[in-house]
């Protein structure tokens, strides 16, 4: 049996998300480094950004992903020492998610690092939607599930079947929300603000304010009627970090700033300052992206027609069997209106004999590092991990071999 206890890591391209599999305690972090420019001496990794840094305007951003792999283990190595703390893992097992498709040579990397430098006393690594999949046949008791992975870089589409991955049907859409932040950002740029350094504060603003539009064509004339009767335009005001920690939202006002003769000088000076940003289509403009890349010039299909591309590729018999079994997870699934829209447009595809079911759950950003969880604390986890005696006999093979039976 399995070393326990074991830490499970789901190592994002964006977030770092962690938990021991003998507690409830979730840790949360963004997995890259950060300078500021009001702290040139000072490097931030992971969540000291959020805990140390006081003033979070014009960040600039280390990586150590690219185009959804991972390239750059020195800073992933700094971000891991700091996060991993004080885990023994000569008694720990370690269990991590991997980027889809992973390659050969970034795989071993990541088994040497692990067993080498941290010596952990298993090891394990799957790519969420496999995790994921897992978690689902195990609540649901069925045998097919459709996992739809939106994340930072990229959205996948994996159909399963017992737990193994149907590869003729598995689809990647170069849409994630690092492009939808980004796209923001420009448009912002473009129209009213210059804010291309201000990836972090754009990022909040994206989250806080955008929808998806479940009538596109519709809203987009709503979204030309005067500021009276328009109930999309809204302005964000966006932090200063001096006397505005949080960006917040407030009703659109017909001048920029409207000050009454009574204001007092110090709160009329805070409000003259305020840099205030109108959002008007740009709130389900942004998000739409997933659904039609064509509108900013990606030839692929958007979310609703992948996953009908997906299933059409595979046999008659299971089509409904993965229809009526959508798995949502990634933080693009958290828009709202995401799944109604998904759902709606799926109906139209599909035949009508065929059942759609879209399971959104409730924090589909964590649902794989849980997932993570329910197969560490599973009785035949050693079937599905590689413990240190193993490496040491087998080296790198081994953990190919036995990965390579669970995908």
């Amino acid at each position: 049996m399995a070393t326990k206890p074991v830490f499970v890591v789901d190592n994002g391209a964006s977030m770092f998300k962690s938990r021991m599999n003998n507690n409830e305690d979730i840790k949360i972090a963004p997995n890259c480094i950060m300078k500021s420019k009001f702290y040139p001496r000072r490097t931030f990794i992971a969540d000291q950004i959020d805990n140390e840094c006081p003033n979070k305007t014009s960040l600039y951003y280390q990586l150590p992903f690219q185009k959804g792999y991972l390239v750059d283990w020195n800073i992933e190595k700094q971000v891991w020492d700091h996060l991993f703390g004080k885990v023994s893992f000569k008694s720990t097992g370690l269990l991590m998610t991997e980027p889809y498709m992973n390659l050969n040579f970034i795989r071993e990397t990541m088994d040497q690092i692990c067993f080498e430098e941290y010596e952990v006393a298993s090891f394990a690594r799957y790519d969420p939607a496999t995790l994921s999949a897992y978690q689902y046949e195990c609540d649901t008791k069925s045998n097919y599930v459709l996992v739809v992975d939106s994340g930072f870089s990229f959205t996948h589409i994996v159909p399963y079947y017992q737990g193994r991955k149907i590869l003729d049907g598995m689809i990647r859409i170069d849409v994630g929300g690092k492009l939808l932040t980004n796209q923001l950002k420009n448009v912002i740029s473009y129209r009213q603000l210059l804010v291309m350094n201000e990836t972090y504060i754009i990022n909040e603003l994206k989250e806080n304010v955008c929808f998806v539009s479940l009538d596109f064509q519709d809203d987009m004339k709503k979204a030309r009627l005067p500021l009276s009767e328009n109930p999309y335009a809204l302005d964000y005001v966006l932090p200063d970090y001096n006397e505005i920690k949080q960006g917040y939202t407030q009703a659109p006002s017909s001048s920029s700033v409207s000050i009454s003769n009574n204001v007092d000088t110090s709160k009329k000076n805070t409000k003259q300052q305020q840099q205030v940003v109108r959002m008007n289509v740009e709130r389900f403009t942004i998000p739409e992206i997933l659904f039609r890349p064509s509108m900013i010039g990606i030839d692929q299909a958007g979310i609703a027609e992948s996953i009908y591309n997906s299933v059409e590729e595979l046999p008659e018999h299971i089509r409904p069997s993965l229809y009526n079994n959508i798995l949502l997870i990634g933080g693009n699934c958290l828009f709202p209106n995401f799944k109604q829209r998904l759902e709606n447009e799926l109906r139209s595809m599909v035949k009508d004999d065929y059942p759609i079911r879209i399971t959104l759950p409730e924090d589909p950003i964590t649902y794989a590092l849980n997932a993570g969880v329910t197969l560490t604390n599973s009785s035949d986890y050693a079937n599905y991990c590689v413990t240190k005696r193993e490496y040491d006999e087998n080296g790198v093979a081994i953990c190919h071999q036995k990965f390579a039976e669970n995908y």
